[in-house]
């Protein structure tokens, strides 16, 4: 009888062990999902006050207190639907990042195209200008040499 005291007392200590073992390792993980959806939740909102950057990028005062309010939220336990739902009513539907608006790979590439294409334009302009008069071709007789010519005659 008593050794199977010990042996449920050896196994109930290995369970709590293994337990207490498991439990920081889910709780790192509950703290790393939640840091995670807070992150995503501050990229999907834009900063009110110029709808240019998200409240996670933007250090205006306004997107301080949304990141704080969001982090705050998300530990209360509302859904990312609710949260999404709060800044629109507040805001309107402009405060929220839409994927579709976002533009193209190849939209950056337009202003530096036409700064390159530019700046080609004006040094061949310059080295045209420096270059000096173009000499007159072969064959074509000097205006100062041909013979005056009067109407009057």
């Amino acid at each position: 009888m008593r050794s199977h005291l010990l042996r449920f007392a050896a196994l109930a200590a290995a369970l709590a062990t293994f337990g207490a073992m498991s439990a920081p390792s889910a709780a790192a993980q509950t703290v790393e999902d939640e840091k995670a959806r807070i992150a995503r939740l501050q990229d999907a909102v834009l900063a009110p006050c110029c709808y240019t950057q998200p409240v996670s990028r933007h250090q205006s005062e306004i997107a301080v207190k949304m990141r704080l309010e969001i982090a705050r939220w998300v530990a209360e336990g509302k859904s990312d639907e609710a949260i999404l739902s709060a800044y629109v009513e507040r805001y309107g539907a402009k405060v929220l990042v839409d994927p579709r608006t976002r533009p193209s790979w190849w939209m950056p590439l337009i202003p530096w195209t036409a700064l390159i294409m530019g700046t080609v334009l004006c040094l061949w302009l310059t080295a045209r200008w420096q270059a000096g008069p173009v000499p007159a071709p072969v064959g074509v007789p000097d205006l100062a040499q041909l013979p005056d010519f009067d109407e009057d005659e």
